[in-house]
């Protein structure tokens, strides 16, 4: 009899934490959801840039809180993109301030868990870009779509636009080291970023191949008497070499 109360004890105890996790994080959705409608928000008047950094600091600390981490957030993920990776130990949130007119400013945070905490990190540099000094760095500003583990860490595919008639997709890779999340240079000319830029009329083909280690595309050479960069009728062929991606080209198929 004391065995079987004992158990109805760490029963109820167990079911009152779970509901007051529930209530908690559904309260803590609130609260992020209204930092956003400040962002969205059509309103004359309103300093978006001072909106777009309360709603990233909201969600990023109550994303470092652990009951965070096993909450779908049903509500958010109807207005921004929420990534998960397939052995479920990393998530992305990604979405677009819309400072204003065509100008997009797409910010992205990553969560993930070690043996101590949970973690929230941004996906893009927070310093101020020079594209001179940068190179691919410019091109960060993106919306996560796809999270692959990949040797040590993980391959993070994601979308973009910088303007100009173009939307790019790019590539990049983190290791977790010493309970950090660390993007590492893997690509041609120790980039730490792949961009694929086309024209929005076109539709984009990037595909990654975990098992293969291959990562294919349409090629698109820029035309300088146009300003635009068009398909050549060759297939981009990057394969890891065990350190980085080495780039070929091929014939499209017929």
């Amino acid at each position: 009899m004391k065995t079987k109360n004992f158990f109805l004890i760490l029963y109820f105890g167990l079911f009152s934490f779970s509901t007051f996790a529930q209530t908690y994080m559904e309260s803590a959705e609130t609260t992020v959801l209204e930092a956003l409608q400040q962002v969205r928000s059509n309103e004359e008047g309103i300093d978006r840039q001072k909106a777009a950094n309360h709603f990233e600091a909201t969600l990023k600390t109550v994303l470092s809180k652990e009951k965070s981490w096993t909450y779908s957030f049903p509500e958010l993920r109807k207005y921004i993109n929420i990534e998960t990776s397939r052995d479920k130990k990393i998530r992305t949130f990604s979405w677009d301030s819309r400072l204003g007119g065509s100008w997009h400013a797409l910010r992205s945070l990553i969560q993930f868990k070690t043996d101590t905490k949970i973690h929230v990190l941004s996906f893009q540099d927070e310093k101020p870009i020079d594209e001179e000094e940068e190179g691919n760095d410019m091109f960060a500003d993106a919306v996560i779509l796809g999270i692959y583990p990949f040797e040590k860490g993980y391959l993070f595919e994601g979308f973009g636009t910088y303007g100009s008639g173009h939307h790019h997709k790019i590539v990049a890779y983190f290791e977790l080291i010493d309970e950090k999340l660390v993007r590492k240079a893997i690509f041609e000319n120790n980039e730490f970023i792949y961009v694929f830029k086309i024209p929005r009329k076109y539709d984009f083909d990037l595909k990654i191949n975990v098992e293969e280690k291959t990562i294919t595309h349409s090629e698109f050479v820029l035309d300088d008497d146009i300003g635009f960069f068009l398909p050549t009728g060759k297939k981009v062929l990057l394969t890891f070499d065990g350190k980085q991606f080495v780039k070929q080209l091929k014939k499209q198929k017929p």
